[in-house]
């Protein structure tokens, strides 16, 4: 495997920190909203599921960054996990949850939406998208065609799940119950299409490895999740299959610690029900596999050395360059661009 450095590739890094009042930021995601038009956004507050988090955007056009703005706001409950993706009524969506119980991840979350039909310059009001509590995710959801599929997780069980559609999101349903299947602590599933037709569910986990899951029938059903050979350190990651066929990978590649202990400021008072077993959040690599996943030639670090890295999600605009941001030691979220053919080259 051949390793190579962001820093030494001429990669420019840019660092969005969030507003005073709400000085610690996690779990970003990005959108193309127009053609070189992007918007970004992430939850902040005090801490990890202090009631008052807030999710913040910030809008880029070309190079220029925009101010961050508050674009949702429930008072007194932890708003988090946003993610922003073109919705099958072809508006912005922003898809998130809000936290109604009394500690962080106590299976008391509901999924909300909200709606731009102008690239998020002004927003409707927020819905309730799922009437279910207990769900919540991180990652990009799966278009093609009608067929929609939102990686989520049940928050009290640990367990992955996915909302499925196949008319193009007039009707919804439950699919999946992976950590069950599995015995296994298993969330935040990122899915990619392989080359083979199936669809691969990549997976957080507390068992020290990033668990792995297959389906033959459009995300219907799925195989028994089983370890892969990359080590998890039970944090984000995220993937993405490139037009050009690449399979990337973001996470830490890291096992779990033996005596673990909160990493940064701004993890929350409480944690959730479950969650005992983590790892270090660094060093945060890129890796990139020309045989979906079968082998990864190459590993692209981008951050390493003390300090919380985690939580990458990836795109690719229609131009072909991979955009990448991250939570960058809970004091700011990183963003990098590259461009798709400076990855190739590198194999």
């Amino acid at each position: 495997m051949r390793k190579v450095f962001i820093r030494d590739l001429n990669v420019r890094k840019n660092l969005i920190e969030p507003p005073q009042s709400h000085p610690s930021c996690h779990a970003p995601t990005i959108c193309e909203t127009f053609p070189g038009r992007f918007l970004l956004a992430f939850y902040a507050g005090q801490r990890e599921g202090a009631p008052d988090s807030v999710i913040i955007g910030v809008h880029k056009e070309g190079k220029v960054w925009g101010k961050p703005k508050i674009l949702v706001h429930v008072p007194r409950r932890a708003v988090v996990n946003p993610r922003l993706f073109q919705g099958p009524d072809e508006a912005l969506w922003l898809l998130f949850g809000v936290n109604y119980g009394q500690h962080w991840c106590s299976g008391d979350t509901y999924l909300f939406v909200k709606r731009s039909e102008n690239g998020g310059k002004t927003w409707y009001d927020m819905e309730l998208f799922w009437e279910q509590k207990g769900l919540l995710g991180k990652n990009k959801p799966l278009h093609e065609g009608d067929l929609w599929l939102f990686p989520l997780e049940w928050e009290r069980t640990w367990s992955a799940t996915f909302l499925r559609s196949e008319d193009n999101g007039r009707t919804w349903e439950l699919t999946g119950d992976l950590g069950y299947m599995a015995g296994a602590h298993l969330i935040q599933p990122a899915v990619v299409r392989l080359a083979n037709g199936r669809l691969r569910a990549f997976m957080r986990s507390q068992e020290g490895w990033i668990f792995v899951s297959d389906s033959i029938d459009n995300g219907r059903t799925w195989s028994l999740p089983k370890p892969s050979s990359i080590p998890n350190n039970n944090s984000g990651l995220d993937a993405l299959r490139t037009k050009s066929g690449l399979l990337l990978l973001a996470c830490n590649p890291v096992g779990l610690m033996p005596d673990p202990k909160p990493l940064e400021e701004g993890w929350p008072e409480r944690l959730a029900l479950g969650f005992v077993r983590w790892g270090l959040r660094s060093p945060l690599v890129l890796k990139v596999s020309c045989d979906d996943g079968e082998t990864w030639p190459l590993e692209i670090v981008l951050e390493e050395g003390p300090g919380e890295y985690s939580y990458p999600y990836l795109i690719e605009d229609v131009a072909g360059t991979i955009h990448l941001v991250y939570t960058y030691k809970r004091r700011a979220i990183a963003y990098i661009a590259v461009p798709e053919d400076l990855v190739v080259n590198l194999l």
